[in-house]
């Protein structure tokens, strides 16, 4: 599982891109109105991020924390202050890393399965994210298959 995978540099692109275009809205005057589908996706985005967290830590080891990293950055932009938000995202990201990690307690061709299904979520995540939030944002790459 050592081995980096296409779809997992695409999902970190992804993901990067959205951390740091998402607070881009409040510097452009837009609303700082949030639609449910927002919240239903970031919250999401969490727990596919605490999935992929699992099969990394049972992978490589508790010190893995890819994934891990960019949720602390994904709250540090999104859901900054204690509030309903950031409760949610914590949340389904521990969520997502019990369910995980029950389903794969071994690094085996399933796990690698997984993550590769989780990485493609994350970036679909990701990419409805950035259009309906972000007018005007450039579409992400497609997804390698």
């Amino acid at each position: 599982m050592h081995q980096k995978f296409s779809h997992l540099r695409v999902l970190r692109l992804a993901l990067m891109g959205l951390v740091v275009v998402l607070p881009a809205l409040s510097a452009q005057g837009q609303s700082n109105v949030r639609s449910q589908d927002y919240f239903r996706d970031v919250t999401a985005l969490a727990e596919v991020l605490g999935k992929a967290h699992a099969v990394r830590v049972v992978c490589n080891g508790r010190n893995d924390q890819y994934w891990r990293s960019y949720m602390l950055r994904l709250l540090e932009l999104e859901a900054p202050y204690q509030g309903g938000l950031r409760r949610s995202m914590v949340n389904g990201f521990n969520a997502g890393f019990s369910w995980g990690g029950s389903l794969h307690s071994a690094c085996d061709a399933e796990a690698a399965t997984a993550e590769k299904a989780y990485a493609a979520e994350g970036r679909d995540l990701s990419a409805r994210l950035v259009q309906a939030n972000i007018p005007g944002a450039s579409a992400l790459p497609p997804r390698e298959r």
